[in-house]
């Protein structure tokens, strides 16, 4: 079955003789890494994003994690958007690697607020016009638990939960680093 054990007798890699060779470069400043055309495209994305987030919201009611996604259709994006640029004669610099990492990370801040941000679930449920659809008399719908959103009022909504989030990944790293039991993380959220 070919248990034997043969020699390699060329490297995997062609072109790499040293094993670990690190090629090092500079990090330009972070005014350089978030550039308008970065901006855009992340806009772009995000916003096709929340459109994806809230038509499975609101039919299928389950997000899956767009993490994966959203790295791979920034990639494509890019690169069909630097590929078409060149080929109708721009000449057109690449993007750089901490342009690909601000797109992806405003594109998934912007589908995980769509999604935490209750739009397809419980912030239209709060509304006087569902009060009255749902009915008066139907148990637990009660008119004290009506709150028509506002613009001032959701920007408000939606800050504390983007940093609620934060909050709570703070609190298990100092649990985890300091190797405290989960009493003393879950403590916190009793008190």
């Amino acid at each position: 079955m070919g248990s034997e054990v043969g020699e390699v007798s060329e490297p995997l890699l062609s072109g790499t003789n040293k094993i670990g060779t690190v090629v090092s470069e500079r990090v330009p400043e972070w005014k350089d890494q978030i550039t308008i055309r970065g901006l855009a495209v992340s806009a772009m994305l995000g916003t096709l994003f929340c459109i994806i987030t809230h038509k499975l919201n609101l039919t299928v009611g389950i997000i899956p994690s767009l993490n994966v996604g959203a790295g791979l259709l920034g990639f494509f994006f890019v690169k069909s958007w630097t590929g078409f640029l060149s080929e109708l004669g721009f000449q057109v610099k690449p993007f750089t690697k901490q342009e690909n990492i601000v797109i992806q990370t405003c594109v998934v801040a912007c589908y995980g607020l769509a999604f935490s941000g209750g739009f397809g679930s419980y912030l239209i449920a709060m509304d006087e016009r569902t009060y009255n659809l749902i009915g008066v008399d139907y148990p637990g719908n009660r008119a004290e638990d009506v709150k028509n959103p506002g613009l001032l009022w959701m920007i408000g909504f939606l800050f504390v939960v983007s940093f609620f989030a934060n909050y709570i990944h703070h609190q298990a790293q100092i649990s985890l680093a300091e190797k405290l039991g989960l009493e003393s993380f879950f403590a916190n959220y009793k008190i």
